[in-house]
């Protein structure tokens, strides 16, 4: 196969053990090539500058600058380039706060090789990839955030410890959990998750969990 009509792949993940193995998958298949590796945000976003390649396979979390918070960049600087988001993470919150964010696909590091493949194939075409078993609960996700426009400032208005409790909130902690965590009474993690949610205008577990993952407070 002639190489100039190889799509040239860019692997930015921080663990090389991942990688190498991401790399070898590729390798077996002509139609495509490894152009570069990234170990962390930044330096994808550097690599996709000076390199525009036809895909991105991009970590959600990542050292630097995690992966939702580079692809803006990355879009800015290789418009052309494509990417799929590589995550453990199988929640329809993850998905959407990876597709707002810009990328054209969605695949988890768990899937078979074939899986995989397909969804190269499908991002490369011009086609948005969820995975099966989130992909309804995706179509279905309509978060109460209100566009989430000014995400930063608004999470600036909350204390230290409503940051807190919205964090170990979105971690999936009950009440009582997080009570017995920070030393304080389910009462008063009640108080606080109920202001975080009238300052953020957020009006479920769902939607305060989006949210964090959003603006980065986990992952």
């Amino acid at each position: 196969m002639n190489s100039s009509i190889r799509k040239r792949i860019i692997i930015a993940e921080d663990h090389t053990i991942l990688r190498d193995g991401l790399r070898a998958i590729f390798v077996d298949y002509p139609e495509f090539e490894i152009a570069g590796e990234a170990a962390d945000g930044l330096e994808a976003i550097r690599l996709c500058t000076n390199l525009t390649p036809d895909l991105l396979l991009l970590d959600f979390s990542m050292p630097r600058k995690n992966g939702v918070e580079a692809i803006p960049d990355i879009k800015r600087q290789s418009p052309r380039t494509k990417i799929l988001m590589l995550s453990v993470h199988s929640s329809v919150e993850h998905v959407a706060t990876a597709m707002q964010a810009g990328a054209d696909g969605y695949a988890l590091k768990d899937s078979k090789q074939a899986e995989l493949l397909r969804a190269v194939r499908m991002v490369l075409q011009g086609k948005k990839y969820i995975p099966e078993e989130v992909a309804e609960q995706y179509e279905d996700w309509t978060p109460t955030t209100i566009g989430m426009t000014n995400e930063r400032k608004m999470a600036s208005i909350l204390t230290k410890r409503e940051k807190e409790v919205l964090k170990m909130v979105a971690e999936g902690n009950t009440n009582k959990e997080i009570a017995d965590l920070l030393y304080i009474s389910p009462k008063t993690v009640d108080n606080h998750r109920t202001n975080v949610m009238r300052k953020l205008n957020l009006h479920n577990p769902q939607a305060l969990t989006f949210y964090a993952i959003h603006i980065g407070l986990v992952e």
